[in-house]
């Protein structure tokens, strides 16, 4: 039996989570997909969650204790190209992870989004209507719901998260932006979306936290302040020397899409705050120094 499985290891907080979960000296195991980035910390098993037969009798012989089911196609853009795909891997494969943790006994921790929201009545507290207007939304908001049937579980919703995953892949939002900063590249960022970001390593912790207590239900756990993705990049820009650096304000009008983009998803951390005592994470301009301080090297990669 181990302490924690963690499924998509290979992604941003996943990778961040299993390399925290071995510096605490827990016994657990990564799953990441067959072709896609793996950590290099921790034990790891390469699986297809949407083919069930591939991971189940070796999940099953492991017995984690708690199972945190990370892995989803988690891109706005990628769940609209692929609509099958993303539905295969955030509602068909979250069920048949919810049979297994049922039959091992195991406690689900499932991670979902503040996008289940419409964007129009933030803050949002768990108790608020849910109302997705992106089909990514809607394929977590079904996994939620195959989540909630099952008693031993809680629906963590995270917001927009920034940092240094710790895995190579396709470059973050937060990535993205560090690279702008340190080229002198112009960027667009939004100054009407909102959102209450959160640093990889504070969602981490939060995912910690709730493996070693008995919550259910669903909970919020938010950064502690409304930021738009422009004070973001302007706070990345003092935190990194370049204050002067060419950020350019734009507006949700000025860029038309297929799907709406939400106004304000900041999420009412609350309840959260209740039960562990203190804030999910720290704000943004205390947050990156320590940031920052873990991956120099990595900035200009």
């Amino acid at each position: 039996m181990i302490d924690c499985l963690v499924t998509g290891a290979g992604g941003a907080l996943g990778s961040v989570l299993l390399r925290m979960l071995n510096e605490q000296h827990r016994h657990t195991y990564g799953v990441t997909s067959t072709h896609g980035p793996a950590p290099d910390v921790g034990r790891v098993l390469r699986a297809e969650l949407t083919d069930p037969r591939s991971y189940r009798d070796r999940v099953f012989a492991l017995a984690p204790r708690v199972v945190v089911h990370l892995a989803a196609i988690s891109r706005q853009g990628d769940a609209l190209r692929d609509p099958e795909r993303a539905r295969a891997v955030n509602v068909e494969a979250t069920a048949a992870l919810v049979e297994l943790c049922a039959e091992m006994g195991s406690r689900l921790i499932y991670v979902s989004t503040d996008m289940v929201f419409d964007g129009e009545h933030a803050p949002y507290k768990e108790s608020d209507t849910t109302e997705p207007g992106t089909y990514y939304g809607r394929t977590k908001l079904e996994g939620e719901c195959y989540v909630l049937a099952y008693a031993k579980s809680v629906v963590l919703r995270l917001p927009l998260l920034y940092g240094l995953p710790e895995v190579s892949r396709e470059p973050t939002f937060f990535e993205s932006t560090l690279r702008a900063l340190k080229t002198g590249t112009p960027i667009k960022l939004f100054e009407d979306e909102f959102r209450t970001p959160l640093w990889l390593e504070d969602a981490a912790h939060a995912c910690c936290e709730l493996a070693d207590v008995e919550i259910t239900g669903v909970l919020h756990a938010g950064g502690p302040e409304r930021l738009s993705r422009l004070e973001m990049g302007r706070l990345l820009a003092a935190a990194v020397g370049c204050s002067d650096a060419p950020l350019v304000a734009a507006r949700r009008s000025d860029i038309e899409g297929p799907e709406p983009r939400p106004h304000d998803l900041s999420l009412d951390s609350s309840r959260y705050v209740a039960h562990f005592g203190a804030h999910p994470g720290r704000d943004m301009r205390s947050a990156l120094p320590s940031l920052l301080a873990r991956g120099p090297h990595r900035l200009l990669s």
